[in-house]
C-alpha cells in the first residue's frame, strides 16, 4: 500500500542532504581506493628489484 498523501517535493528537499553525504562517501572512498593501488604498485617495484638482488647474490656458482 502506497501513502496518500505523497508530496514528492517535500520529500526531495528531506533527502537531499542524505543523498550528497552517500554521495561524498562513496568518492571519498573511491579516492582511498585508488590512492592504496597507487601506494601498492608503487612498493612492489622495488621489492621485486631487492628481491632479484637476494637472489643473484645468494645463488651457488656452478662451474667456477
Amino acid at each position: 500500500m502506497s501513502a496518500p498523501n505523497t508530496n514528492v517535493e517535500k520529500q526531495k528537499r528531506r533527502h537531499w542532504p542524505v543523498l550528497w553525504g552517500i554521495g561524498a562517501v562513496v568518492v571519498f572512498a573511491a579516492i582511498l581506493f585508488l590512492m592504496n593501488v597507487y601506494s601498492s604498485l608503487d612498493d612492489d617495484a622495488d621489492w621485486v628489484d631487492d628481491d632479484a638482488q637476494m637472489i643473484d647474490e645468494s645463488a651457488p656458482t656452478v662451474g667456477n
